[in-house]
């Protein structure tokens, strides 16, 4: 989710990631370096490309460990669509707010799925987590959009973490799997990269749970005080 749009100029974008501000620094320093023929809608299917490239690549990491590495590649791609499109856009003063709003939510909807679907066919988690972590982004994605038109604030970080985070650990994660994709605990073995799967989902819950509470409670409070005028 790129950390330079908000749907609405009005309201508070809210952006508390550990990476957040040395990323803010090397975004700003290559925006204005591309060349005029980049626009931002470019960076932002160049970003999905990035989604196409690892969900292809997890898919085919089963057949040889040199996949793991263009599936972090894919990430890295991802990250400069994703997160320089709207901020190329500001830097040269043609900002679409509620169209890049639009247009980057949906492009990483159609981006994440793809990643997941090749994610459980590459023999290196098990699938019910996999899919598990897919149903739990898009409730934090739709908690996300509604506190938008409710609240009044587009956070795009939970827990000081935010997709630039998750995309570092995913690249860690493969990193490793070129070495090894099981582990025996207990005299149990399975996949090591479950153990990080349900990290992700309790992560993922308790951050949805967090943010609904918070905007539930600050909503009642607000509603409520209607009913004394």
């Amino acid at each position: 989710m790129d950390q330079s749009k908000q749907p609405e100029l009005s309201e508070e974008r809210i952006q508390t990631s550990i990476l957040a501000k040395p990323e803010r620094k090397a975004l700003v320093w290559m925006a204005p370096r591309l060349p005029e023929w980049v626009t931002p809608d470019m960076l932002t299917f160049f970003g999905l490309f990035g989604l196409v490239i690892s969900g292809i690549s997890y898919y085919f990491a089963q057949e040889h460990w040199g996949f793991l590495i263009l599936a972090s590649i894919g990430l890295v791609i991802n990250w400069l669509g994703d997160s320089l499109d709207g901020t190329l856009a500001r830097v040269r003063k043609k900002q679409r707010p509620k169209f890049g709003y639009y247009l980057d939510h949906l492009i990483d909807s159609f981006g994440i799925s793809i990643l997941i679907f090749g994610l459980s066919y590459s023999n290196i988690i098990t699938r019910s987590l996999s899919w598990i972590i897919l149903i739990l982004f898009f409730i934090a994605c739709i908690n996300t959009y509604l506190a938008t038109s409710t609240v009044k604030e587009f956070k795009i970080s939970y827990l000081k973490v935010s997709t630039t985070e998750f995309r570092v650990l995913m690249i860690i994660v493969n990193t490793i799997l070129i070495f090894f994709k099981k582990i025996t605990l207990f005299g149990f073995t399975t996949f090591w990269i479950d153990y990080v799967a349900v990290l992700v989902c309790l992560f993922l819950f308790v951050a949805i749970i967090r943010s609904a509470y918070k905007n539930l409670t600050k909503l009642n409070r607000q509603e409520r005080a209607l009913w004394e005028k």
